[in-house]
C-alpha cells in the first residue's frame, strides 16, 4: 500500500482501534529500565510516535518502527524526528536472518497494530516476532480479521475480469474472512511458534466514516490490490468494490438500518509472551 497520502488521512479505524488496545494492554505489561521497543508495521508513523510514544516509560532506551513501505517511511522520517525512534524498512514475511542487528541484542516489546493480514505466510511474520524479542520479552498484536471488504475482495477475486490481477497479491485477510474462528486459528500459529498466549481474542468493531466520499478514500487507502491493477481501471476497479461492499452488507437483516458508511470488522487482539 503506497497511496501514502490518501492512507495517512484515511486510516481513522485503525488508529481508533489501536489506542483503545494500548489503553486496554500496556498497563498490564512488565516494564524494566531501559526497554528496547519494536514497531512492526509502522506505515507513516502517527501511531508509533503520537500514539505509542507517549505510553512508553520515560527511560526506555530506544523505540524502532519498520514498514515494508519505502515510501511510508519517507514521510514518517520527515514529519517525525526523537532522539529515540529510529525508522527502517523490513519485510516482516521474509525471515530475519539469524545475524541481522535486529535479533542482537533483540527488544523487550514489540507491537504491531494491523500489519499482519497483509502478510500471507503468518507462520514467518509470527517466527519474525519470536525472534526479535529477548526471553521474557511481550508482544501485542492486532489483525484485521474479518469485514464487509474482506469478503468484497473474495468476491472480486471470482470475477473473470479481476482475477489475473488480484491472484497476483497473496494476503493472509482472505484466509481470516474465510475462517470460522480466525482467534483460535492465530492462537495455534503462536503456539506452535513457541509464544505463551497470555490473551488472544477476537472482538466486534465498528467506525462510522461520516459521508460515502470518506468511505470511498478509505477503501482505496488500504486497498492492496491497485498497485496491480492498471491505472486505467482504477475508477471502474473502486465501482465495482463499493457496489461488492454495499451488497454484502444489505444481506444481513440487522445491518439494513445501518449507515454504508459504518465499518463493521473483527479483529484478533493478542497479547503474548516468549519465555
Amino acid at each position: 500500500m503506497d497511496r501514502v497520502e490518501e492512507y495517512n488521512k484515511e486510516h481513522g479505524p485503525a488508529q481508533s482501534a489501536a489506542q483503545q488496545t494500548m489503553s486496554e494492554y500496556m498497563g498490564s505489561m512488565t516494564w524494566k529500565p531501559r526497554e528496547r521497543i519494536f514497531d512492526l508495521g509502522c506505515g507513516p508513523g502517527k501511531v508509533t510516535v503520537e500514539m505509542l510514544l507517549p505510553r512508553l516509560p520515560d527511560d526506555f532506551e530506544i523505540l524502532v518502527a519498520a514498514d515494508v513501505s519505502a515510501a511510508m517511511l519517507q514521510l514518517a522520517c520527515s514529519k517525525y524526528t526523537h532522539p529515540k525512534v529510529k525508522f527502517l524498512e523490513l519485510d516482516l514475511g521474509k525471515p530475519i536472518p539469524p545475524d541481522s542487528d535486529l535479533r542482537t541484542p533483540g527488544f523487550d516489546k514489540v507491537f504491531s497494530f494491523f500489519c499482519l493480514q497483509w502478510i500471507a505466510d503468518q507462520r514467518q511474520a509470527v517466527t519474525n516476532i519470536y525472534n526479535l524479542l529477548r526471553t521474557g520479552g511481550e508482544a501485542l498484536v492486532t489483525i484485521f480479521a474479518r469485514a464487509d471488504l474482506l469478503a468484497a475482495y473474495n468476491s472480486q477475486i471470482q470475477k473473470k475480469e479481476w482475477q489475473p490481477y488480484l491472484k497476483k497479491v497473496q494476503l493472509a485477510v482472505v484466509t481470516y474472512q474465510n475462517s470460522q474462528d480466525p482467534a483460535e486459528d492465530f492462537k495455534k500459529i503462536l503456539k506452535d511458534v513457541g509464544f505463551k498466549v497470555v490473551d488472544c481474542k477476537c472482538r466486534k468493531t465498528s467506525y462510522n466514516l461520516e459521508n460515502v466520499s470518506r468511505f470511498k478514500d478509505f477503501a482505496i487507502s488500504v486497498n492492496p490490490f491497485l498497485n496491480v491493477i492498471p491505472k486505467e481501471l482504477h475508477d471502474i476497479y473502486i465501482t465495482d468494490l463499493l457496489m461488492e461492499m454495499t451488497k454484502i452488507k444489505f444481506k444481513r437483516e440487522e445491518d439494513k438500518d445501518d449507515s454504508i458508511t459504518e465499518i463493521k470488522y473483527d479483529q484478533i487482539i493478542a497479547y503474548i509472551r516468549k519465555v
